[in-house]
């Protein structure tokens, strides 16, 4: 086994965010979409810090609103590609955003876990991407769900792993400005 495989770039990573938006959002468990906002804030703050490109998805912005102001606050963008299809890979602007970045490691946050999360991440790898999931910056209505979800993404291939386990990563160590920048967010 080559753990290389397992270590993140910042050089070579991007992020991204799906459907994290008022109505769907409002039908999640509020500790649970409390902590997957937070953590996908983090992992913003932490792609901005790095110059990583961040996509950002709306599914059917008129049934389910536009992302969440807390996150879009955050991104700096008044508008983000609307899709219809739940994989992200099926829209085509969306598919030419995530080509354009020019990285190899997609680390994705969202809602829902095992519906957009889940099919994105699935073609994601098909196409030769290496995926990594924030285990704990994406939700599902039910636990269920989510659990079974990232067992089944870790068996397609996909790396999961918690929040603070990929910046820590990235950040590769302390003491540094970026440090000093991104650890009171972990408190």
């Amino acid at each position: 086994m080559n753990a290389d495989q397992f270590i993140l770039k910042r050089e070579d990573s991007a992020l991204l965010v799906i459907d994290i938006q008022e109505r769907l959002a409002a039908a999640m468990q509020e500790s649970v979409m409390k902590q997957a906002v937070k953590n996908t804030g983090i992992l913003i703050e932490t792609a901005k810090l790095f110059g990583m490109p961040v996509v950002v998805s709306e599914q059917y912005r008129k049934g389910l609103g536009e992302t969440l102001p807390a996150l879009a606050a955050r991104l700096g963008r008044a508008v983000f590609p609307e899709k219809l299809h739940f994989d992200c890979t099926k829209d085509e602007g969306l598919r030419r955003e995530i080509a354009s970045c020019g990285r190899k490691t997609f680390i994705l946050a969202g809602i829902e876990t095992h519906v957009c999360v889940f099919q994105t991440a699935l073609s994601l790898l098909a196409d030769g991407y290496r995926v990594v999931v924030a285990s704990d910056a994406v939700a599902s209505r039910r636990k269920h769900d989510w659990r079974y979800a990232l067992r089944s993404l870790e068996r397609a291939g996909a790396l999961v792993y918690p929040t603070e386990t990929i910046s820590f990563m990235l950040l590769e160590k302390a003491g540094t400005d970026e440090f000093k920048k991104l650890a009171p967010l972990f408190k």
